[in-house]
């Protein structure tokens, strides 16, 4: 220990900033312990009386005391006569007492990794001749106070060192502080926020930045320079008005900043210039000498949001010039969120009664875009790049196509190698397709909301690019396709002729049990090979007649061309016509959907597959008479105007494309204006008849069965619980459904009542409906997987083409349905639910069952060429119902004013059974017209009562579409029927609802088979007992 007399310098620790005083008594304690030496604990109650001490400093070098309870501070206290404290390395000074305070004389503090956490707001209080403050200390927190007469009028330097943990701001003013000129901050990562507003800074307070630093205001100082270091990336304000700025490096100072809030106002001495480069950045330059700005700020001059500031006016014949950067207008969004970029397009903004918001990331040069409700079939949008009148905007059209991998992995199998995609985001209305390497397609297995299962036929050893793509999004991923067994190395010979004896030599694994070796010619044609001896290495094999290339089982074309052409003697692909592309898969042109303009409906935009090879010598005609003349053309989508409006009503389109024709019959459908619509069954007229449409309703409906009122238009108004669609005739009731676990099936079982629903095949049809091929369910078996919440219960069916028990399960039309993914969902709910279907939303009810198809990837015969959906149904010759001893008949069929199918209706012991189906479907994620046609009504060889009615839903030519229909059980209540024979006998309805929507699913079709097992009298006693306890 050295113990000295002497006053000592600031310089001694390094806070040097003030000369140091003349002093009457020239009084000083330099205490710098080197080592300890126990001579017992000091008493903790002693009182220094050291009334000349003006200046203390105490270094421990030796780090321990006699007790670490005593706060040397605490002593100190009492000494009022200091002018100097420097204490460093105390192991006991771990926080700053409230006693240490009211220190008239302090004029300089230092404390130095002491310890210390917590600055209290005691210590920047009450020291009236404080003028530097150094705390080099582990600081998790600090308290400033806020009051003036709570300050320190002379300290005018302060060096904190923090250790935060959390964000943390600080606010210094001029009240509080007033004289503050410099402040040093050391170990400050975590400050997110700091205030020296008012503080007569002269020097800019950083030489470098805190990293989370996001608010910075320095305003109303007298800073005229600021260092030409990057501020922190994550900086949102920065407010250097009312200073001296002249010169701003704004480039550099920004350099890492994709935009903030900028404050320049108020220093007149700066002129800027202001370049394009402040884009990025909302402004104030009021009371400057900037003398012009880029077009970004008058663009945007007037936006409600104040991206500018400034005396400047706008001149009233600006005109604004802005680019968006993307060619083509659709935007394949991913969770409802697009990337725009381009020049000049804003801030974004968030404006009610929009559906998108648009965020920036570097305003003018880059926004995000998202929409609600998610755009899951391409929805057209008007854009508005900021919220005021006249705002710059585009036009676009948006559909979420994309996706993000949850895992991508390969399995082996045999004879294929199956790659399992489970996906976090994917819209399920689109057609997806996955490449092996950009050239071997992945035939798909199975697919899910949330999993794609493909298979490929076995890669060489490593890493392959899988790509999971639609016609406007894609991704690629890495796979890894090392397996340790079975590996052929060798195989010898290569090129074989029938009975060929083949040596495979490799890696066959320990389990040699029920080998089998297939070699493939196409990715769904299979060789089967006669084994002849194996070990786990080498297999013998006699090879059927195929020409055989080493490591690649697969050399030849897929499947015969797909059906649509002959492979050659070079293994390429002569296809039928030079309509065809992609190995004659691909059919072009083609005209999936087709559309009016929602705000101008002499535009149409037509989408499909126009071909690779660009889209010239087009032309355009609608119904062969009207010219529609093309705007724009891509591979998918090409938009044409007519000349005058159009009529209401189904209309064709003829296109010709590089000298080749196609015709989408019916694909364009202008409906007339609603004129108000209604959820119930309107009441017609008879000519002569002077009722007022309500009083029609009240006689033809028996005033709504007593159920509802009758309209002043004519349209029950039904109680609740009952069905507007049958004029309250029916109720809705609970029921307990059970699924079928084996085939989409949907079956209400009530009292031995059976009701099923049932699709019976799928049929490629020519330009004349002529059956080009089918496929029959019934050849197939279902993989199912069922899943419950306890309030919704969804059963999920795939169709297994692979495996066929038809006996002609090897000819081409088999192959090619191998690569068709036919997928079945079945849902019921305890709740009602709305179900977005297209473009339009229904209402299912509680109890109801829901069910779609999904019909992916068909391989079709030519452009020209459709589907049609064919369902199987029972129907019920002069079938009646008896109301008010009045019998009324029904007809099984209804159609619409266009001829499309639109209800069925069964009624069979007291049950019916309604289906209604809707006229619109969706054609690889878009709407399109679809028509319901009654194929044939046959007489049952089994019930002179009953006739067998086939239905077919026809589609465009598409890779993806989706029918929903839904089953609802309701009762018809017949408790106000006065009849010839007053009955409260309940009736039971089951309604369907039948609708289109996009994915080419397909909804189930449906066979009705009605099964009586039990006597009708035992089935009314069963009845009446259970609409009792209902009662």
């Amino acid at each position: 220990m050295r113990l000295s007399t002497d006053s000592f310098t600031l310089d001694q620790c390094n806070v040097n900033n003030k000369p140091m005083k003349e002093r009457k008594h020239s009084q000083g304690l330099n205490l710098i312990i080197n080592s300890y030496l126990d001579v017992g604990s000091p008493n903790p109650d002693i009182v220094l009386y050291l009334p000349a001490l003006e200046e203390i400093s105490i270094i421990f070098q030796s780090g321990q005391v006699a007790n670490q309870s005593i706060n040397i501070l605490k002593y100190l206290s009492t000494v009022q006569s200091l002018v100097t404290v420097n204490i460093q390395k105390d192991p006991s000074l771990t926080y700053i007492p409230n006693e240490f305070t009211n220190m008239a004389n302090l004029d300089n503090l230092v404390l130095v990794n002491n310890g210390i956490k917590t600055v209290p707001v005691s210590l920047l209080t009450n020291m009236p001749k404080l003028s530097i403050l150094h705390i080099n200390e582990p600081i998790e927190s600090v308290s400033i106070p806020s009051s003036p007469q709570l300050g320190l009028p002379l300290l005018w330097a302060i060096h904190f060192r923090f250790n935060l943990t959390i964000p943390y701001s600080i606010n210094l003013s001029s009240q509080t502080f007033p004289s503050l000129s410099s402040m040093i901050i050391t170990q400050n990562q975590y400050l997110v926020s700091l205030t020296m507003n008012d503080c007569n800074l002269k020097t800019y307070p950083f030489q470098s930045y805190p990293t989370s630093l996001q608010v910075l205001q320095l305003g109303n100082n007298l800073i005229d320079n600021v260092p030409s270091i990057p501020v922190p990336a994550g900086l949102t304000t920065f407010d250097v008005s009312n200073n001296s700025i002249v010169n701003f490096d704004h480039d550099t100072i920004f350099s890492n900043n994709r935009g903030l809030l900028l404050y320049l106002s108020n220093n007149l001495g700066f002129a800027g210039p202001i370049t394009d480069s402040y884009c990025k950045h909302s402004l104030r330059v009021l009371n400057t000498s900037v003398s012009a700005l880029p077009d970004c700020f008058w663009c945007y001059y007037n936006s409600t949001n104040q991206v500018i500031v400034t005396n400047l006016s706008l001149n009233p014949s600006f005109v604004c010039n802005f680019v968006v950067d993307q060619a083509s207008q659709i935007f394949a969004t991913n969770q409802s969120r697009f990337t725009i970029t381009g020049n000049n397009i804003g801030w974004g903004h968030t404006q009610s009664g929009t559906k998108y918001i648009l965020t920036r990331i570097i305003a003018n040069k880059q926004l995000t875009v998202t929409f609600s409700p998610t755009p899951r079939v391409l929805t057209n949008y008007a854009l508005a790049l900021a919220p005021f009148a006249g705002a710059p905007s585009i036009n676009i059209s948006a559909i979420d196509s994309g996706f993000t991998f949850k895992s991508v992995r390969a399995v082996q199998s045999i004879p294929y190698t199956t790659i399992t995609i489970e996906l976090k985001t994917f819209n399920d209305l689109l057609a997806h397709n996955v490449t092996v390497d950009g050239v071997t397609n992945c035939n798909v297995l199975l697919w899910t909301s949330t999993t794609y299962n493909c298979s490929v036929y076995p890669q060489t050893q490593g890493i392959h690019q899988v790509k999971f793509f639609n016609d406007y999004s894609s991704l690629s991923y890495g796979l890894d396709f090392t397996f340790a067994y079975p590996i052929v190395n060798n195989v010898h010979p290569i090129i074989i002729h029938p009975q060929s004896i083949v040596t495979m030599t490799g890696n066959f694994g320990p389990n040699l049990n029920s080998p089998s070796v297939t070699l493939k010619n196409g990715i769904d044609q299979d060789s089967p090979c006669t084994i002849q001896s194996i070990t786990p290495t080498t297999i013998i094999i006699t090879q059927p007649p195929i020409k055989y290339h080493h490591n690649k089982f697969v050399k030849s074309r897929p499947i015969y061309c797909h059906g649509n052409g002959q492979c050659n003697t070079t293994g390429q692909c002569d296809c039928n016509s030079n309509a065809y592309y992609n190995n004659c898969s691909k059919p072009y042109p083609i005209i999936s959907s087709a559309s009016y303009n929602a705000t101008n409906n002499k535009i149409i935009s037509l989408n499909g597959d126009f071909g690779p090879y660009g889209q010239s010598n087009l032309s355009i005609k609608i119904n062969n008479t009207l010219d529609c003349t093309v705007n724009s053309t891509s591979q998918q989508l090409i938009i044409c105007e007519l000349e005058k409006p159009p009529n209401y009503g189904l209309s064709s389109v003829q296109l010709q494309l590089d000298s080749l024709d196609t015709n989408a019959k019916d694909i364009l459908y202008l409906r007339q204006p609603d004129n108000g619509g209604n959820n119930g069954t309107t009441t017609t007229s008879t000519g002569g008849s002077t009722d007022t449409p309500q009083q029609q309703c009240e006689k033809q409906t028996s005033n709504c069965y007593g159920h509802g009122v009758c309209d002043v238009n004519g349209i029950c108004q039904c109680d609740k619980d009952f069905n507007p669609v049958d004029n309250c005739f029916t109720k809705f009731i609970n029921t307990t459904i059970t699924p079928n676990t084996t085939s989409p099936t949907v079956s209400f079982d009530i009292d031995g009542i059976d009701f099923q629903f049932e699709v019976v095949s799928i049929q490629e049809l020519d330009l004349d409906s002529n059956i080009i091929k089918e496929l029959f369910i019934s050849n197939y078996t279902w993989i199912v997987n069922a899943s419950t919440n306890n309030i919704t219960t969804i059963v999920d069916y795939q169709l297994n083409t692979t495996l066929s028990s038809s006996s002609s399960s090897s000819d081409i039309n088999s192959i090619l349905f191998q690569s068709v993914s036919v997928l079945s969902t079945i849902s019921f709910s305890t709740q009602s639910r709305d179900i977005q279907f297209g473009d339009q939303q229904l209402h299912i009810n509680a109890n109801s069952i829901k069910l779609s198809v999904n019909v992916t990837n068909w391989q079709y015969s030519s452009n020209l060429a459709t589907l049609r959906v064919v369902f199987r149904t029972i129907t019920i010759n002069n079938q009646t119902v008896e109301y008010d001893c009045n019998e009324k008949e029904i007809d099984p069929l209804t159609y619409d004013s266009l001829s499309s199918l639109q209800y069925l209706r069964v009624i069979k012991d007291d049950i019916q059974f309604n289906g209604r189906f809707i006229d619109v479907a969706l054609s690889d994620g878009r709407p399109t017209y679809s028509q319901t046609q009654l194929i044939s009504l046959t007489q049952s060889t089994s019930n002179e009562d009953e006739s067998i009615a086939l239905i077919g839903i026809n589609l465009p030519q598409c890779q993806s579409c989706i029918l929903d229909p839904d089953f609802s059980p309701l009762l018809i209540d017949k408790s106000n029927d006065s009849g010839c024979e007053k009955s409260n006998t309940w009736r039971i309805i089951v309604g369907c609802v039948v609708g289109g929507v996009g994915a080419v699913a397909i909804t189930v079709g449906s066979v009705l088979t009605y099964k009586q097992i039990k006597k009708r009298n035992t089935y009314n006693a069963k009845m009446e007992a259970k609409l009792k306890n209902i009662s």
